[in-house]
């Protein structure tokens, strides 16, 4: 009997939170969880929408009230354990091989701390950008960048010190490092409404949504642009990506 109580609990509990996204975004919403958890599980079909945003306003423009017992700096290699002590145990093993390449390529890594220990971290990049569904391991698509141009991701702020903005206050303190003019660009999932909400509140707004739907073994791409209704398929061989400061710009992988 108590098998059964639980069964049915968890049950009512999965309508309550289906009902919730269908009066949150309708059943298509739904339906985009669902072909994105398919994505996570292996499903032989399944849909990812990531949207890429650039900066509006400039970054000088936003202002923040400073947080009591929270400081801001950039890491260096020697900080890499601190970092890693801050994300989930489950994951260390792959971020730290991953954020060792990233501080021998150069990028730049912005963490926020609390009480002396690493709570948050975000990374910037410069020249290339590799948006990737997977941890770097297969679906991986590069998005090239102009001189002028900064992409930031890889970010994380632990569970513990969440809900109080530290996300956008680290955001500024990486932007507001690099000279006026530089544009700033980041990817994030549809689905993720938290991140999405709190990028437009610093200037950011859609730019494009690349699109990648999995059929069995392969991957397919659709990209989209912001004031476009169509999408253009990219089905055997991904694109070159590269933003200009305005627009996401698509061209043949074989274009020099």
């Amino acid at each position: 009997m108590t098998t059964l109580k639980m069964a049915s609990s968890s049950l009512f509990s999965r309508l309550e939170q289906f009902l919730a996204h269908c009066r949150e975004g309708g059943f298509k919403h739904v339906l985009k969880i669902l072909a994105y958890y398919g994505f996570a599980h292996g499903w032989a079909l399944w849909l990812a929408d990531i949207q890429i945003l650039g900066l509006v306003d400039p970054a000088e423009t936003q202002t923040f009230q400073p947080l009591t017992g929270y400081s801001f700096e950039f890491a260096t290699a020697m900080n890499l354990d601190a970092i890693l002590a801050c994300a989930p145990v489950v994951d260390r093993k792959h971020l730290g091989m991953l954020f060792r390449g990233f501080f021998r390529d150069g990028f730049r890594c912005a963490i926020v701390l609390n009480e002396e220990r690493v709570v948050g971290y975000m990374w910037a990049f410069t020249d290339e950008y590799v948006v990737t569904l997977d941890d770097y391991r297969r679906r991986n698509l590069s998005v090239r960048l102009d001189s002028r141009s900064v992409f930031t991701g890889n970010a994380y702020v632990a569970s513990p010190h969440r809900g109080r903005g530290l996300f956008q206050r680290l955001k500024l303190y990486l932007m507001q490092h690099y000279p006026p003019g530089t544009h700033f660009y980041t990817s994030i999932s549809d689905l993720n409404a938290p991140s999405l909400a709190a990028n437009r509140r610093l200037g950011f707004s859609k730019l494009a949504t690349l699109r990648f739907i999995g059929v069995f073994s392969r991957t397919l791409l659709y990209v989209r642009e912001k004031e476009s209704r169509q999408w253009r398929a990219f089905r055997t061989r991904w694109p070159n990506l590269k933003l200009d400061g305005i627009r996401l710009q698509t061209t043949s992988a074989d274009s020099h």
